[in-house]
């Protein structure tokens, strides 16, 4: 078995939770922690039944919301018409860029929080806040996540160089924004471009930094707020790993998407 269970293969109960996960967390699909989860015996039921509570009720997706508008990413210039042109990349192409990454940086904002109360010490803080459901947001046919072995000698070799700025630790499976811009490798070369510099002068650090202070901020109070139920026998590891995760793979994600989301999306004032 690999890295995660994909929704093609899902079945049963995987395949509702799945479909669960995306409905209440009104994403497009289930991330790949999810996915990943679903390897192990018992563990995606285990962590989404008991964080279900906090993200049905809309505090994790308000809190997420605080998140995103609190982390200040690099001036970038989006990238012109022009330049998309002659990489290949058609206005397509370029929705479905900016779609992906909007829908990433809208989960990995909510997961970065929910995941860290199953963990997190509950706050002796009563929770008297009633939160907004978000509306509904639409979305189109995004087409599948890279698989890795597909892509050429240099463009793996690039695509392992990127993975590797700014990343701390390893989780158990690759960086989703990375397999899914993986399908348009003309990008490759301006991503690791970009990513080397805020790595080398210290900016990805800061904000890898923030990223973990201001969603922390919450976790313990919306930990009183879970479903506490028996975790399964690899209870414990799963524990390890969304650790790993939330203070180490979306501290880094959560900024490099926004980064890329504002560099790759069409500009309005593009003509």
């Amino acid at each position: 078995m690999g890295f995660e269970i994909t929704e093609k293969e899902a079945t049963g109960e995987v395949a509702e939770i799945y479909q669960d996960i995306r409905e209440t967390m009104n994403m497009p699909f289930p991330q790949t922690i999810w996915r990943n989860l679903a390897t192990k015996e018992g563990a995606l039921q285990w962590v989404w039944y008991s964080l279900k509570p906090i993200y049905q009720s809309g505090a994790v997706a308000h809190y997420a919301s605080e998140l995103r508008s609190s982390l200040d990413v690099p001036s970038v210039s989006t990238i012109p018409d022009s330049a998309f042109n002659i990489l290949g990349i058609s206005d397509q192409d370029r929705q479905h860029i900016s779609e992906f990454l909007d829908s990433l940086n809208f989960g990995n904002s909510q997961n970065i929080i929910g995941l860290s109360a199953l963990y997190s010490d509950p706050s002796s803080e009563v929770a008297t806040k009633t939160f907004e459901k978000p509306e509904k947001r639409k979305y189109s046919n995004l087409p599948p996540l890279i698989d890795l072995d597909t892509l050429g000698r240099n463009e793996k070799k690039l695509f392992d160089l990127i993975s590797q700025i700014g990343q701390d630790v390893s989780v158990g499976f690759p960086p989703a924004w990375s397999r899914g811009l993986a399908r348009w490798p003309t990008l490759l070369p301006v991503i690791w471009n970009t990513l080397s510099m805020i790595d080398a002068d210290g900016r990805l650090e800061e904000l890898k930094q923030k990223s973990r202070t201001e969603a922390f901020k919450n976790s313990s109070v919306l930990a009183s707020q879970i479903n506490r139920i028996t975790p399964p026998e690899a209870g414990d590891q799963v524990v390890e790993q969304l650790k790993k995760l939330t203070k180490g793979g979306i501290p880094r994600a959560l900024p490099v998407g926004l980064l890329l989301h504002k560099m790759l999306s069409k500009s309005v004032y593009q003509k």
